[in-house]
C-alpha cells in the first residue's frame, strides 16, 4: 500500500485530475453544441476521446517522474520531507516508471487515433510524442533556465484545454458533410476555446513564478537561472501582480462578452475568479517567507480549478 501511495505523490494525481478535468470540461462544455446537430457522427466515441485524455494523462505523470529524477538534489534543499526519488524510491525505479508511463501514453494515443482518426491516427501520436520530449526537454534543460521552463509548463498546461479541439478537427477533417454541418457553430466553440486557453496560460505561469519563489534557496544553491535567482524576489513578486492583472484584464472582457449575450449565469460564475486574483496579489505582495509563497502557489491553483469550472455555465 505505500508503495502504492508514494506513486501516487510522485505523479501528483491532484494535477493529473486538474489536467483530465479541463480537457473533459472543454469536450463536453464548450464543445457542446456539436453535440445538439441532427448528426451523430459528428464528435468522436466517447471511448475515443477517453483514451486521448488518458494517453495525455500517462504522458504528463510520466513528465512528473522524469522532473524528480533530475531534482533530487534541489528537492532534499526545498522539500526535505516529501522527497521520494533517492530516499523512497530508487531512482533506477522511477526511470522504469517513466517509460512505463510514456509507453502507456503512446499505446492509448494510437489505440484512440485508429479509433476515431481512421489513416490519420499519426497526427494524434505525433502530438503525444511531442508533449513528451517537451517534458523530458523542460525537466533535463530549460528548467533551470530564465523563464524559459515557465514558458514552457505554462504552454503544457495550455494544450490541455486546446487538445480536446485539436482532435476534433482532426477528426472533422476527414468528413467534408459533417464539417459544413457544423461550420456555423465552430468560430464560436474556438474562440471559447482560445479564451480559456489563454487563462490557463497565464496562471499557470504565474503559480510557476510563485513557486520559483518558494524555491528561491534550492535554486540558487543548484545554479538554477530562475527569476528569482536573477532578479531578486522584489522583481519577481512585481512581475507576478502584472500577470495577475493581465488575467483579471482577460476575465473581465471575456466577463463583458458574456454580459453581451445575456449569459449572466457565467458571467457570475466567473466573480469568484475575480475575487481570488485581487486576494492573490496581495498575499504575494505580503509574501516574504517560503510558507507566504506556498500559500499563494495554492491560492494561485484554487483560482485555475474555479477559472475551469466556470466552462460549465459558459
Amino acid at each position: 500500500m505505500k508503495k502504492i501511495k508514494y506513486f501516487f505523490k510522485l505523479v501528483r494525481w491532484q494535477n493529473l485530475i486538474m489536467v483530465a478535468l479541463m480537457m473533459f470540461l472543454v469536450y463536453y462544455a464548450l464543445m457542446s453544441p456539436l453535440f445538439m446537430t441532427s448528426y451523430s457522427t459528428v464528435v468522436p466515441d466517447s471511448l475515443s476521446f477517453f483514451l486521448f485524455v488518458l494517453s495525455v494523462i500517462f504522458v504528463v505523470a510520466g513528465g512528473y517522474v522524469i522532473n524528480d529524477c533530475f531534482d533530487v538534489d534541489i528537492d532534499k534543499i526545498n522539500r526535505p520531507d516529501t522527497v521520494i526519488v533517492g530516499r523512497v524510491l530508487p531512482k533506477s525505479t522511477a526511470y522504469v516508471y517513466y517509460w512505463i508511463l510514456n509507453i502507456l501514453g503512446l499505446c492509448c494515443s494510437v489505440v484512440s487515433g485508429v479509433r476515431a482518426l481512421k489513416l490519420n491516427f499519426f497526427q494524434l501520436v505525433v502530438c503525444v510524442v511531442l508533449l513528451a520530449l517537451v517534458l523530458y526537454l523542460y525537466s533535463r534543460t530549460y528548467k533551470r533556465k530564465l523563464l524559459i521552463g515557465n514558458i514552457i509548463v505554462a504552454l503544457s498546461v495550455a494544450s490541455a484545454v486546446a487538445l480536446p479541439l485539436f482532435f476534433e478537427m482532426i477528426y472533422l477533417s476527414q468528413d467534408a458533410l459533417i464539417l459544413s454541418v457544423v461550420k456555423d457553430v465552430m468560430p464560436y466553440i474556438e474562440y471559447n476555446v482560445l479564451i480559456y486557453t489563454a487563462f490557463a496560460f497565464l496562471s499557470t505561469l504565474v503559480r510557476e513564478l510563485i513557486k520559483d519563489a518558494e524555491d528561491y534557496k534550492g535554486d540558487m544553491q543548484d545554479n538554477c537561472r530562475t527569476l528569482p535567482v536573477v532578479a531578486g524576489l522584489t522583481v519577481t513578486k512585481v512581475m507576478v501582480c502584472v500577470l495577475i492583472i493581465l488575467l483579471l484584464a482577460l476575465v473581465a472582457y471575456f466577463q463583458y462578452v458574456l454580459y453581451s449575450m445575456d449569459n449572466n449565469v457565467a458571467l457570475l460564475s466567473l466573480i469568484v475568479v475575480d475575487i481570488l486574483c485581487v486576494a492573490l496579489i496581495m498575499q504575494v505582495l505580503n509574501a516574504e517567507k517560503k510558507k507566504d509563497f506556498h500559500r499563494a502557489s495554492l491560492m494561485a491553483k484554487i483560482l485555475m480549478l474555479f477559472g475551469i469550472i466556470s466552462m460549465i455555465f459558459v
